[in-house]
């Protein structure tokens, strides 16, 4: 007896959830409705549930990789926020809207199954194009505004449902699903790098290096130290998490975790010292750091080489008592090295710098950089743009 499409695609999920690499969508998986329903002609998301055709999925995607492949292109929409960050470049030109997210979505799952055959790109639906790699939705756009793809071509396996992404919600409830699929992708990705063992759990998952479009310097720096920082969670499996017992998954649920070691690191090479930018900068964390109260933040002046560090304790950060040292060139790997160096393990690292910074380094720590240079993305952590 075939078994009925709302038995697939739990099947599928719960493959997912289980999958060393996929594993990182487990709780993106679990945000928003699945709905089934036959008046659709094939996917649909509306940034947070994710609808169904029954029939398009009997017809289209006949084996359980291609069935995955069009569960995780819905939960990459979601995960990403598509339809949320990129409603503008949607209201100018919906066709190549639509075309850009999918050609990122289709891409992403490809590079991150590896040739593996866990999902399969199904014949139907906008076909990954390597010259793509790299790129986020907006500059993907931006490429097919200048070669456009043939008018009634390019068409998807899904449709993405822009005017229930504004309309359905109000922006309170915009927010706070936003902030449960933030959650949700650091707990998924804790389940990742746990089934993905020692030693490649540290490695970036499909939700690495994002280059979003340009926000509020502020509030990106806020949710930063807030929720990567100070809501820092772990998991427990002394409590189940109720939200996959529908699933009949076993899951840990998470807990808060009190941020022991904030660094922030000052890049005080000659182009960025005591600049305007650094001032905003400083005074804006300020206010954050009083409020998250981490039991010590180290402050770390470095140039070619660390040429200063103090440490402030107990949320307490002043800004008149800083003593910025340096002037010189710029290596943005001495930061990283002399964390390393002195055997330090924060929780998370915010960096300011330029951006010109010939090697940017390495570290599995969460990181931020606040860089005062447009147009400049670091290779990995997340990127602010303080010139906006």
């Amino acid at each position: 007896m075939a078994m009925s499409v709302p038995d697939r695609i739990k099947r599928a999920h719960i493959a997912i959830m289980q999958h060393k690499v996929f594993a990182g969508y487990s709780g993106v998986l679990s945000c928003g409705k699945v709905k089934f329903d036959e008046n659709i002609p094939t996917a649909m998301t509306n940034g947070w549930d994710v609808t169904y055709n029954p029939k398009f999925v009997e017809q289209f995607m006949p084996t359980d990789p291609e069935l995955r492949f069009l569960v995780l292109h819905e939960a990459t929409h979601k995960a990403f926020r598509h339809l949320h960050v990129w409603r503008e470049i949607h209201e100018e030109n919906m066709h190549l809207a639509n075309v850009a997210a999918d050609l990122f979505v289709n891409l992403a799952l490809v590079d991150a199954d590896k040739g593996e055959g866990f999902v399969k790109m199904p014949k139907l639906g906008i076909q990954p194009d390597p010259q793509y790699r790299g790129m986020s939705v907006g500059q993907i756009y931006q490429k097919l505004k200048e070669n456009p793809p043939p008018e009634g071509g390019g068409e998807g396996m899904d449709d993405h449902d822009w005017q229930d992404a504004q309309d359905g919600a109000t922006p309170e409830e915009v927010q706070k699903r936003a902030d449960e699929i933030q959650r949700a992708l650091r707990q998924g990705e804790m389940l990742r790098k746990k089934l993905a063992g020692k030693g490649a759990g540290a490695e970036d998952g499909i939700f690495g290096d994002v280059l979003a479009p340009k926000v509020d310097w502020k509030r990106a720096l806020r949710d930063f130290v807030q929720e990567t920082c100070a809501g820092r969670d772990e998991s427990t499996w002394r409590k189940p998490n109720r939200r996959y017992l529908s699933q009949d998954v076993y899951m840990p649920s998470m807990h808060g975790v009190t941020l022991r070691e904030l660094v922030i690191g000052f890049d005080t090479s000659g182009s960025v010292f005591g600049g305007d930018e650094m001032t905003r900068f400083v005074s804006e964390l300020k206010v954050i750091i009083e409020q998250v109260k981490p039991a010590k933040c180290h402050v770390i002046y470095w140039d070619t080489r660390v040429a200063g560090h103090q440490v402030f304790e107990d949320g307490q950060f002043a800004v008149q008592d800083l003593k910025v040292k340096g002037g010189g060139g710029t290596d943005g790997s001495v930061l990283f090295d002399y964390l390393r160096e002195k055997r330090m393990d924060p929780q998370a690292i915010v960096q300011f710098t330029d951006g010109y910074v010939g090697d940017w380094g390495h570290t599995n720590v969460p990181t931020l950089w606040a860089i005062t240079s447009s147009g400049i993305a670091a290779p990995f952590g997340t990127s602010i743009d303080l010139s906006v």
